[in-house]
């Protein structure tokens, strides 16, 4: 396929996928509430527009003095807030994107559930270079198409959380690594380690990819090449990685009370999941409020509030060491749908994932219909791999995206929103199976209409 014709069908694909993202703010999402990850995120986004830098925000029902206060709907608190210290609540470059629309104006609610819907639609158009450089110009297609009808890819756009920043940069790396793989130059190198620094500055469990992607690198793909090489590669795009990200290190080293990297919530995650409610009750690989029932955090700012729960959640886990193979079982359980994860069609029962993640802020039909799409779509996925891997294709950079999240689970819980960045791999590998049958199908039908000719008239030089 032409060049031409390929950006021409792909911007189709693009501004169907915007459609369909659009409708679904809209229709569905536009007067959902303010609160969780979308409240810190908007508010963030605004501090720093208005030169709080990056703060903790608060609901000024939950702060003024008034005793009214809480007397307003709850649905309402979100819409008001007032900074609440310095904080490192997340990695900076979602808010920080966000602020960007706030600091011309665009600092409404609804203003951040565009901004965010248009990374989703940009991964739309991501995945068909994905797929164009994984396999072919077709693929790339069938990704884009995927990309823009798959509900796991367009849910998370209007909540205003960072799955769908996420989820671009997933798409990026990729398209990075299989360019480095495919000619290991140093130019090549350096854009993979910008794609991991900048994907490290938006989830701070992304800078697990650099070793399951880059070390395979050096190893498989520069064959006759002398190890000093290697290692020069490896230390180059580490280093520029590290460049990218150190701004925002050296700020959390020289801020906060307790050693604080990319964000103090890796604490705060542990815990949710590590009580007897997760482990042997209900919620069992989800996490539970009742996780933090008697805790009683020391005064300090937010990193030492987040390390006594890292320590409470790992006491806990070495108490109950017996249990955690199966606690983890569910989890990956959850984060795959294939553990309690409910029905696209019948009823929702409690403790499932599905009705969990409509209480996360999906609507039902929306969490339904992923359902039944990662339903589908696994199996071709698979296949994917093993026609990749088949036809010699290095499968490294796709397959580290699901080998991530799985890990995530097994340390936090099965939150399905945790797999998002997974979906690249998923919708990547699906295509390639999708264009495996269509070539098929063609193949099986020129035969057929081979056979269905006069022998004299088929030419048997053709």
């Amino acid at each position: 396929m032409a060049t031409r014709r390929f950006y021409i069908f792909l911007s189709l694909i693009v501004l169907f996928g915007l459609a369909v993202r659009l409708v679904y703010m809209y229709f569905y999402k536009w007067d959902q509430r303010l609160w969780g990850d979308a409240f810190m995120y908007h508010w963030t986004a605004n501090g720093i527009a208005d030169g709080f830098g990056f703060q903790s925000w608060l609901p000024k029902a939950f702060t003024s003095n008034s005793p009214d206060a809480l007397s307003s709907p709850p649905y309402t608190w979100g819409l008001t807030a007032g900074p609440a210290g310095v904080a490192a609540e997340s990695p900076p470059l979602f808010p920080l994107y966000l602020s960007a629309f706030s600091f011309v104006g665009l600092r409404s609610f609804h203003a951040h559930m565009v901004a965010s819907t248009l990374l989703g639609t940009a991964s739309v158009f991501v995945m068909g270079l994905v797929g164009r450089r994984v396999v072919s110009a077709r693929v790339g297609l069938i990704a884009a198409l995927i990309a823009a009808v798959y509900a796991n890819f367009w849910v998370y756009d209007p909540l205003v959380v960072s799955e769908p920043m996420g989820i671009l940069a997933g798409a990026v790396m990729v398209l990075m690594a299989y360019r480095a793989w495919d000619k290991p130059s140093l130019v090549n190198v350096i854009w993979l380690g910008v794609a991991f620094g900048v994907a490290g500055l938006i989830r701070s469990e992304f800078a697990l990819l650099f070793p399951l992607v880059v070390v395979p690198f050096v190893i498989r793909a520069m064959p006759g090449r002398a190890v000093k090489d290697r290692i020069g590669y490896l230390f180059a795009c580490g280093a520029v990685a590290l460049i990218i990200v150190s701004p925002w290190v050296i700020r959390n080293l020289a801020t906060f009370d307790s050693t604080t990297i990319i964000s103090h919530d890796a604490g705060l995650s542990l815990q949710s999941g590590s009580c007897d409610e997760t482990y042997y009750g209900k919620s069992l690989g989800w996490w539970s409020k009742d996780c933090f029932i008697g805790g009683r955090p020391p005064e300090g700012d937010r990193s030492v509030t987040d390390a006594y729960w890292g320590e409470r959640a790992t006491k806990y886990i070495k108490n109950n060491l017996d249990r955690l193979p199966v606690v983890a079982l569910a989890r990956i359980g959850r984060m795959w749908a294939v553990f309690r994860p409910g029905t696209p069609w019948g009823e929702m029962k409690p403790y499932d994932t599905l009705p969990l993640a409509v209480i996360e802020g999906l609507t039902e039909k929306s969490a339904r219909l992923a359902l039944a799409q990662i339903w589908i779509l696994m199996p071709l996925s698979i296949a994917g791999f093993v026609l990749l891997w088949r036809r010699k294709r290095a499968i490294t950079p796709l397959l580290a995206l699901p080998v991530l999240v799985t890990f995530v689970a097994v340390f936090s819980f099965g939150n399905m929103r945790y797999r998002s960045v997974a979906e690249v791999a998923l919708a990547a590998t699906a295509a390639v199976t999708v264009d495996a049958l269509l070539s098929y199908l063609g193949r099986k039908r020129s035969s057929v209409e081979l056979d269905s000719k006069d022998p004299k008239q088929v030419d048997p030089l053709a």
